[in-house]
């Protein structure tokens, strides 16, 4: 057994990965503007982590949450987390991916991850095709992955990422946004099923820019890439925001939830890449 922590920008999530490769709930600990993180942890994973399970961990968040983590792993007599940064390039037999930044170091741990994971439920779904994968959190991101001709295969996935944007999530926007005008509220940003095409109130106009402000990123980046391969690319989403997207978006897209958590999965169950 295989404790997996995605810790981002404003939550960490975990599951467990059993040793037949299949993954247990995810539960969520949100750790932006809370205090107590370490024992609130402690509290949740006395229940469900045994003593000297091992942990595979990536982190976006930054020091202070990576040693409440750390401490809590050593108080439950857990092995040492083992932090996985992002790689020049990964092969994991079913998946192969090689990043294309000019410096792979700058990519962040969560993109790489969640990309990886996005292989992954590609290669599952025998679906052979270049894709751009969306994370929608606290940061929205937007990565192309091109699929390398005559490398995959029905039991293989084989790409290239070759780059990618980042803008402000929905909640950030939102909150921008009240925070730089004098006369607008704070959109609640878990009323995003609350918008439409034509909004009569203050709120839903808020709510729907964001939304459409967001989905016209994406669309754009989809169709520069498809542009690039003369073809379609497939369209994934993921992150607390992904149906919201979905439903504002001018083409169909798969939701798969948790790719972070399916990327470190991957990782946990392949040691033949090198760390950068």
């Amino acid at each position: 057994m295989t404790l997996l922590v995605d810790v981002g920008n404003s939550a960490i999530k975990w599951t467990q990965l059993s040793t037949d490769g299949t993954l247990s709930a995810v539960h969520i600990q949100l750790h932006r503007g809370v205090s107590g993180i370490a024992s609130r942890l402690m509290e949740q994973w006395r229940v469900t982590s045994e003593e000297g399970v091992a942990v595979v961990a990536c982190n976006v968040a930054g020091p202070d949450v990576v040693a409440g983590v750390e401490e809590v792993a050593h108080t439950l007599h857990l092995q040492a987390v083992r932090w996985l940064r992002t790689q020049r390039s990964f092969d994991g037999g079913s998946v192969a991916l090689v990043n294309g930044y000019k410096d792979p170091a700058q990519l962040g741990a969560d993109r790489w991850h969640c990309m990886l994971g996005a292989c992954a439920t590609s290669n599952a779904q025998r679906a052979a095709d270049s894709f751009v994968v969306v994370n929608a959190g606290t940061a929205t991101t937007a990565d192309c992955v091109e699929v390398d001709k005559g490398e995959g295969s029905e039991a293989r996935f084989s790409g290239t990422f070759i780059g990618g944007v980042i803008a402000p999530g929905v909640r950030l926007m939102l909150e921008s946004l009240a925070r730089q005008t004098a006369g607008l509220p704070v959109a609640d940003a878990d009323r995003t099923d609350s918008a439409v095409d034509f909004p009569d109130n203050t709120d839903t106009a808020i709510v729907t820019g964001v939304l459409d402000a967001q989905a016209g990123l994406i669309d754009r980046i989809w169709r520069r890439f498809a542009a690039r391969l003369q073809t379609e690319p497939r369209l994934i989403l993921t992150g607390g925001h992904a149906d919201a997207l979905s439903a504002r978006l001018p083409r169909a897209a798969d939701i798969e939830h948790n790719l972070v958590l399916r990327g470190l999965a991957l990782r946990a169950r392949s040691d033949s890449s090198k760390d950068l």
